[in-house]
């Protein structure tokens, strides 16, 4: 029996990354963020949503890849760095069972822009941003992201963590009218 449990995590605040990450067993990035099929699937999914809200197609970044999977490695929500940031948390058990990337990206994506919702009807500056605003923020151009999984040290299941890192960063106080369309 599988058992799949997602959490979107919200992220719309920095802090310094840490150096270690004690208690975590070995991980393991699938399909690597440099793939050409990884990141025709990332830009495809992010760019029709883009398409949907007036904002013009993102480009991948490596740069952006390889800070997002130093974050997704952490075995842990890590808020760190100068970037816009999406995160996406998913867990299987038994530990064994391998996701099909192809369509936890699509998770991810289609959990983080469900809060299209909550936005049309609040306004971005009130609500501090979200994932949604953040997909879709028109001044950003790039995107990089990153999976990576395996069993935390204390935990049965595997679990599987998607960050995404965008520049230049959206969710900025101030500038949600010009950069976010509902």
């Amino acid at each position: 029996m599988q058992l799949l449990f997602l959490l979107p995590l919200l992220i719309t605040t920095t802090a310094a990354a840490s150096s270690s990450s004690p208690g975590l067993l070995p991980r393991q990035s699938s399909p690597p963020p440099t793939t050409p099929s990884f990141i025709s699937t990332i830009l495809t999914t992010a760019n029709a949503y883009r398409a949907a809200h007036a904002a013009r197609p993102l480009i991948w970044d490596a740069n952006l890849a390889a800070f997002a999977l130093q974050k997704a490695n952490g075995c842990r929500l890590n808020h760190a760095g100068p970037y816009g940031e999406n995160a996406y948390w998913t867990w299987y058990y038994p530990p064994t069972y391998q996701p099909d990337f192809t369509a936890e990206i699509g998770y991810a994506f289609e959990a983080w822009n469900s809060q299209e919702e909550i936005d049309a009807y609040l306004a971005g500056d009130l609500l501090g941003g979200s994932h949604f605003t953040q997909t879709v923020w028109k001044a950003t151009e790039r995107i990089g992201c990153a999976f990576s999984g395996g069993r935390c040290a204390g935990n049965l299941e595997q679990e599987w963590w998607f960050y995404c890192d965008f520049w230049p960063r959206g969710n900025v106080r101030g500038w949600y009218g010009g950069n976010v369309t509902v």
